[in-house]
């Protein structure tokens, strides 16, 4: 086979498009969105001023900033119509289907292209609040108004709790909000772009996006990590579960990078917030992280040869915990936290936009085959 014909499956190490919005050091274990390590970014700023940041390509001054939270703000109540749809969507729907119904309805009238940046920020700003309230109805529970002066994390937090968080709740998924907004070009932002390469819509980008976010391997590794510690159910049983798994040739979850082959620079940060947070949640919290911080150690001294370690969903499952996120919603607020960077590709894009339209191998038969017709074909 020629080179020119050589297929890479999964489009490893295939560069699909330029983009200024992040830079994954491998070699050093670094994020950086628009230059800026995002660990300090979730150390000293927020997850509106990431989205800014995101979405303009530099941070915002004062009067800027300032702007951009009155209009996240103005958009992060529901509307009746929106309210009625979330409630549909969310007694027939998962969570995630439950999101992307939402954007489905939302790109029923296509935005026209002037005003894309506008439905960009109002994608972002409602998020949240779709989330928070389609947990509430599958709980049987009725939809509740927004408290924008919270805001994204907090909202959110208040949303699923019916009560005001308290202020280490907020930080800590404020954090991870950041954390996970950003990643370069995994397969839901991929998607994401190849339906705006058409020229379609933002929304219906973000519906492809969580989509693809739904697949257990995208985006579903910090729900089977928790499973995984409640399976443990011990810190003693942590030596004997790792062996017989690894026997089983089972993965073991939260381990491991499709980019990363060494410590995830955003599990480093969250582990630490963890710690944190069974500090100050106690009881079952504290259990999970005991679970967590044994499965690491040991799982590192059998898996570190290989260029496995932890990322960043081996400890998010702890602090949701700690913060009132029912295990069944984790995917879902990684994809909260991700509609802006999906966004954000999706409008860099389209700066130079060329619709995507890779070519295939083929493989079948000899051209040339004769029909036979099927009464003939015995």
């Amino acid at each position: 086979m020629e080179a020119a014909q050589r297929v890479h499956k999964g489009l490893e190490g295939v560069y699909v498009l330029e983009s200024s919005l992040c830079l994954i050091d491998t070699e050093h274990g670094k994020l950086y969105y628009v230059g800026y390590d995002v660990e300090e970014l979730a150390e000293k700023s927020s997850y509106e001023e990431v989205s800014y940041l995101l979405l303009n390509g530099r941070l915002p001054r004062r009067s800027e900033f300032e702007a951009f939270l009155t209009k996240l703000r103005s958009e992060m109540e529901l509307t009746p119509e929106e309210k009625r749809d979330v409630q549909y969507a969310a007694k027939r729907t998962g969570p995630m289907d439950a999101l992307a119904a939402f954007y489905l309805f939302a790109s029923k009238d296509p935005p026209q292209a002037k005003d894309q940046m506008e439905h960009a920020i109002k994608a972002v700003a409602k998020a949240g609040s779709v989330l928070g309230n389609t947990i509430r109805v599958q709980r049987g529970e009725e939809p509740i108004e927004s408290q924008p002066e919270l805001g994204i994390a907090g909202n959110l937090i208040y949303l699923v709790t019916s009560k005001r968080p308290e202020q280490y709740q907020v930080e800590f998924l404020d954090d991870i909000l950041i954390l996970h907004a950003e990643h370069g070009v995994p397969a839901s932002t991929f998607g994401a772009v190849v339906t705006a390469s058409t020229l379609s819509d933002v929304y219906s980008s973000i519906v492809t996006g969580l989509m693809t976010l739904k697949g257990p391997l995208h985006g579903g590794a910090a729900e089977a990590a928790y499973y995984q510690f409640v399976e443990i159910g011990d810190p003693d049983r942590v030596e004997s579960w790792l062996e017989r798994t690894l026997a089983e040739k089972r993965r073991v979850m939260g381990f491991g990078h499709r980019v990363y082959k060494i410590y995830d620079p955003r599990a480093k940060y969250v582990k630490a917030m963890a710690a944190r947070a069974a500090e100050l949640a106690g009881g079952r919290v504290k259990t999970l992280y005991e679970i967590a911080v044994r499965l690491e150690q040991a799982a590192i001294e059998k898996l570190s040869s290989r260029g496995l370690f932890p990322n960043v969903d081996f400890w998010t499952p702890i602090v949701y915990t700690a913060i009132g996120i029912p295990p069944g919603y984790f995917t879902a607020v990684f994809a909260v936290s991700r509609v802006v960077g999906w966004v954000a590709h999706v409008l860099e894009y389209w700066k130079d936009n060329r619709l995507i339209r890779p070519l295939h191998l083929y493989t079948g038969p000899e051209p040339g085959q004769r029909y036979v017709p099927i009464e003939a074909r015995g």
